[in-house]
């Protein structure tokens, strides 16, 4: 692990497998107090001074990269004989993590990963950046869209570089020129890419192999099998962009990111229709024919039936009845009247009526849907009316009690916590959990001092402030109950001494029974138990003059 401080960050986990050799951790910068993922480099003596200007000069270039689907840089550093880079951090589940859990993806949500990412390229070697280091544990599904990690300048003539052991897998996905040394370029990134893609759609690598040594040699001769064929509901068309982005050679690969982009907008528009990849080649009237008849045979084999070339001119009326005009004018005339009816104007009363009624179901769910619609509906189209505040302070409300609830769950179940405010938040309920008031009740109010003049931990301070009003209003109910236990247990002791025992005996049962779980009064119920095993072991003696005295009749 290394230094528990470098230069403005604290470092706390590392990210990603914990397992693993990776070289990226999550810090907080003390000064912002913002969460960021810190990549950290050892380079023998620190590196040289021309080393270290290079590397100054990338990072201060990196900081101007600003793109949607990449990861932004906020800079780097240097501190003792480690330099290190600063980037966004991105929650969410990489591609690599969503594959092991998955297998492979639906060919939908592959396009829907490919096109942000190939807008990033587009974007990076516009610039004359080249990642050159794309594989599935850099590419993090950040809700649903993707994000590009780790974009470096110039990744292989700096010193400033992990030395983690390459792996089969990566190997497996890599350009054949970047396997044998040569210069990356553009279209080294586009194979990186389409082999991820490919990953993606099928579940396996393009190429196959044991071992590192046999996957560099598959990858000389070796073509890849077509993702159609493996996925049956593939679209022929973003079949032949992923083919065509893994050719070995290449000035055989789409010529530029922008290319790419193109061709996967093509594939989205023109498979709207849904239609297989044997359809698609069997179709006489197709919008892409295939002239490759080893496809076609295939196709054939697939639907089981002769494939069959049809002038446009000859193609018969083979409309479906639910597509034919009238039907689909009087069907768009009805969801039309239907779409009118359902979004008529709610008045602001309706709103908040029905925002009352899932609230008070006092459900999780319940309370999210209140959230995201009649309240958020009431402040969109009322923001300064008469129940305005009220919503506002509604979703506040529900805002904490969801966040309260997915922090315990995420204690309860050992998951990462996500930010400073879970963090903190965590840290007191510790303290209250071990009875510690005093201590959970400053660490709450640091929060809002710490972080209350950040929108983004809003959440996190309501939540610090209505766990004050919480713990405040136990502490003053525990002051009660201390007296009550305390009046309670000197009545037992009187009783005790004036030898009435089961009067003494019910009473010191009673606390117990009614305070055992209470921390708080953990030290006054163990005198009542000490005192109770006292009595049960015989060491406290009862006047036989009080014993055939009934109980209604003994003198206090």
């Amino acid at each position: 692990m290394p230094r528990s401080r470098l230069g403005p960050l604290a470092i706390e986990t590392k990210l990603g497998n914990p397992s693993s050799s990776s070289s990226v951790w999550r810090a907080i910068h003390v000064q912002l107090k913002r969460a960021i993922a810190v990549k950290i480099f050892a380079a023998p003596f620190g590196g040289t001074p021309e080393a270290r200007a290079i590397f100054s000069r990338e990072w201060d270039a990196l900081k101007k990269m600003q793109h949607p689907a990449i990861a932004r840089c906020f800079g780097g550093g240097f501190e003792e004989t480690d330099a290190y880079l600063a980037y966004e951090l991105v929650e969410g589940e990489t591609l690599a993590d969503q594959l092991v859990r998955k297998n492979r993806l639906s060919w939908e949500s592959a396009l829907d990963i490919a096109e942000p990412l190939a807008d990033a390229l587009e974007f990076l070697h516009s610039n004359n950046v080249i990642h050159g280091a794309i594989e599935p544990d850099k590419i993090m599904i950040a809700g649903l869209s993707p994000v590009l990690l780790d974009v470096r300048m110039d990744r292989r003539g700096t010193p400033y570089r992990t030395n983690s052991p390459i792996t089969a897998a990566q190997v497996a996905l890599m350009a054949p020129e970047q396997q044998s040394g040569e210069p990356i370029t553009a279209s080294t990134d586009i194979y990186a890419l389409g082999a991820c893609l490919y990953l993606a759609i099928t579940g396996d690598p393009p190429i196959s192999g044991s071992s590192i040594e046999e996957i560099r040699s598959n990858i000389k001769f070796q073509t890849p099998v077509a993702p159609a064929t493996i996925v049956l509901d593939c679209p022929v068309w973003l079949d032949k962009v992923v083919m065509q982005m893994l050719e070995k050679d290449p000035a055989l690969r789409p010529p530029h990111a922008s290319a790419v982009k193109l061709a996967l907008a093509e594939v989205r528009k023109r498979s709207m229709s849904r239609t297989g990849v044997a359809e698609h080649v069997s179709s006489g009237f197709s919008a892409l024919q295939m002239t490759d008849q080893k496809q076609r045979d295939e196709a054939r084999t697939l639907l089981g039936r002769e494939l069959v070339d049809l002038d446009e001119d000859e193609a018969p009326d083979a409309t479906l009845w639910h597509d034919k005009a009238w039907v689909l004018i009087g069907t768009l005339v009805l969801l039309m009247g239907l779409l009118a009816w359902v979004a008529w104007p709610s008045s602001e009363i309706s709103l908040r009526q029905d925002a009352e009624a899932l609230i008070a179901q006092d459900t999780r769910s319940a309370l999210a849907q209140a959230k995201l619609q009649p309240l958020r509906q009431m402040l969109a189209k009322f923001p300064d009316g008469e129940h305005a505040d009220w919503a506002r302070d509604q979703i506040d409300q529900i805002d904490v009690t969801l966040f309260i609830h997915q922090l315990s769950v995420k204690i309860k179940n050992n998951l990462p916590i996500t930010n400073q405010g879970e963090l903190l938040h965590k840290q007191a309920q510790e303290y209250a959990g071990i009875g510690d008031t005093s201590k959970a009740l400053d660490m709450y109010r640091s929060i809002i001092t710490v972080l209350g003049d950040d929108d983004d931990y809003k959440v996190a301070v309501n939540a610090a402030n209505v766990q004050i009003a919480t713990l405040e209003q136990s502490s003053v109910k525990n002051t009660e109950a201390l007296r009550i236990v305390q009046r309670e247990l000197d009545e037992a002791e009187q009783l005790m001494s004036a030898g009435r025992v089961v009067e003494a005996r019910n009473i010191l049962y009673s606390l117990v029974k009614l305070y055992g779980d209470n921390t708080d009064l953990a030290p006054l119920i163990e005198e009542a138990q000490d005192r109770l095993a006292a009595k049960n072991a015989g060491r406290l003696t009862v006047p036989k003059t009080n014993e055939s005295v009934p109980e209604g009749k003994q003198k206090p």
